[in-house]
Formats: structure tokens, C-alpha cells, sequence
């Protein structure tokens, strides 16, 4: 099934107006001019958003939609698509609680403009993560170039997102003895075929390349070594769960969401009587999913092994595993 999102958008995509991965770099002078002209767009965002913060968010629930496009059409003008769409899903904000989610945003935004224009101070690894936010891509010859990671990896999860008239496919990877991460993204227009290589509940024996960043986690598949096998996945606990995320976010704070596998959880009601995943140790975490009632009826009060995307606004659950039959139910 395909969501069809506003908020979910998928970091690294290529917009309508963006370059794609296999895109060429272009001439030296080309890439120079660009870079000015990216440069003078985020230059134009940070003044509108100094203006926004000045005359106050109280009344934004109110504004037409044409406050956040305009400035998004002149960010893609300068070339500077993934602020672009950032800007563009402010519009849909749900009223509840908008204004302090809009000074959230309008913050991240200018701390990427405040980056970006720094960026020469930056360690390379920050200097990469910048640029990406900021719109520019690698080809995927020069991630494989690029030094890769084996391991055994876990596919925990799968997600497909329709905006934009694109299609875009998050595969979840954990590797079982690194411990690490990994995102695999695949692009369709709606109605085309995705890759449908990587199965959730697999693990692949199989070579990894990472884009480069402070962070990185976006990766491709460089290489195989082993047919694909079934076997329990290693998850951590809700504590683990945080600490990884807040690591992960004081490497790129700009990131939307982290992958999770959290071992021996049982569907449960929180205090306001929400969703919720509780550990072993009666750590909890929040469910954001439409249908939770599966996850109730796989676990018959048993402990799963549960795998989803998550961000402070709650766990969206992508698979569970069975420990006692060895099975995934998606």
C-alpha cells in the first residue's frame, strides 16, 4: 500500500526540480554558479524568516496557503529543492498546537541557512551532511567509489510514501554485528514498479556503501555474499532505542526520523490511554499508526520484536517478528 503524505517527506529524494543521484556533477563553472545562486536563495529564506518570527506565529493557522508556496517556488528557483519542500509542508501543519511546531521548524531551517553559509568552517563530514539538506546529491558512482561495510543485515522495515507525483520506498537495514543503521531509498512515478530486492525479514550477508556525512545512513546495497536468510533480528530496549536517536541527532540535526527495533514489547495503553509499545522494563513509547489492532492480535499479550520509524511524535510500526514461529508479519 502507498501512503500519500504532507509531512512524511523523503530526505534525499529528488523533487521535480532537483537533481537526481545519477545525475552528473556538471562543469567546475556550473557548480560555482549554482552554488551562489543556492547561496542567494537561502539568504532570501533567512530575511523571511526573521519577518515571520517578528510579526509573531499566533494568527499562522489563519494564513493562506500562497505564504509558505511562494517562498518555497523562489527556493526551488535558486535551486534549493529539499528546503523547498520543507517550506512547502508547512502549509499542511495541522492547526493543533501549530504556532510552537512552526517555530520548530522555522528553527531548523535556520540553523541549515546559518550552516550553509558557514560551511567552509565545517569538518567535511558536517559540510556533506549541509550540503545534502540543502539539496545537492552524490552519484551513486561515488558512494560506491567509497569505502563499504559488511555485515549481516537485518531488513526491518518498508515504507512507501507518494508526494510530489514521486514514489519513494524507505528500507530499514540493522546490521547484526555492527550494530549500525541503514536507509535504502528506491524512486518511481506512481503506477511504475520499485525495487522489490531487499524482503523485510530477511538478513543479507552483503556489503553496504553510505552516502557521506556526519551521519551516515543512507546507504546502497555494493555487494552480495550469500543468498538471503530468516533469523531473529537483535533489537535494544526503549532506553537503548533514545540514546541512539539522541546520538543521531547531535550528529544531524535536521534529521525526521531513525529506524527502530525494539526487542520484547508488548502492544499497551498508555495514561491518555494511547497506543503505546512497553519494554520489559515498563519503558513505553508512543504508536503513531492509523490500525494498531494487528499488532494486538499477533501479540496475544506475548512480547514481539517490533520494527518501525520513529521521531518524537511517535513509533509507526513496520513489522514484528515472532520469536516462538520464526515469522515476520508485516
Amino acid at each position: 500500500m502507498i501512503e500519500r503524505v504532507g509531512r512524511e517527506r523523503p530526505h534525499d529524494a529528488p523533487g521535480r526540480h532537483a537533481t537526481g543521484d545519477d545525475a552528473p556533477a556538471g562543469p567546475p563553472k556550473t557548480a560555482a554558479q549554482r552554488e551562489r545562486r543556492v547561496a542567494a536563495g537561502l539568504e532570501e529564506l533567512d530575511r523571511w524568516l526573521r519577518d515571520q518570527v517578528t510579526e509573531g506565529l499566533a494568527h499562522h493557522h489563519r494564513a493562506p496557503f500562497s505564504v509558505w508556496d511562494d517562498v518555497a517556488r523562489r527556493l526551488v528557483d535558486a535551486q534549493a529543492g529539499a528546503p523547498a519542500s520543507r517550506v512547502r509542508e508547512l502549509g499542511a501543519l495541522p492547526a493543533d498546537g501549530r504556532p510552537e511546531r512552526l517555530l520548530e521548524e522555522y528553527a531548523l531551517l535556520r540553523l541549515l541557512v546559518t550552516a550553509f553559509r558557514r560551511r567552509d568552517e565545517l569538518p567535511e563530514p558536517l559540510r556533506a551532511t549541509v550540503r545534502s539538506r540543502v539539496g545537492f546529491t552524490v552519484s551513486q558512482e561515488e558512494v560506491l567509489a567509497g569505502d563499504t561495510v559488511r555485515d549481516l543485515w537485518y531488513v526491518a522495515g518498508c515504507r512507501d510514501v507518494e508526494q510530489d507525483r514521486l514514489v519513494t520506498r524507505r528500507v530499514w537495514l540493522r546490521g547484526r554485528d555492527t550494530g549500525r543503521s541503514a536507509l535504502v531509498l528506491s524512486f518511481a512515478a506512481p503506477g511504475r514498479a520499485l525495487d522489490a530486492s531487499l524482503t523485510v525479514g530477511d538478513t543479507l550477508d552483503a556489503e553496504l556503501a553510505f552516502h557521506p556525512g556526519a551521519l551516515p545512513l543512507r546507504a546502497l546495497v555494493a555487494a552480495r555474499h550469500a543468498a538471503p536468510v530468516r533469523r531473529p533480528p537483535r533489537g535494544t530496549t526503549v532506553a537503548g532505542l533514545l540514546r541512539e536517536y539522541a546520538d543521531a541527532l547531535a550528529r544531524d540535526p535536521w534529521l525526521e526520523r531513525w529506524p527502530a527495533v525494539l526487542a520484547g514489547v508488548r502492544p499497551a495503553r498508555n495514561t491518555a490511554g494511547g497506543p503505546c509499545l512497553v519494554d520489559a522494563d515498563g519503558a513505553a513509547l508512543p504508536l503513531r499508526a492509523a490500525d494498531v489492532w494487528r499488532l494486538w492480535a499477533v501479540s496475544g499479550g506475548r512480547p514481539l520484536t517490533v520494527s518501525g520509524e520513529w521521531s518524537p511524535r511517535g513509533l509507526v510500526p513496520l513489522s514484528a517478528w515472532q520469536p516462538e514461529e520464526g515469522t515476520v508479519v508485516l
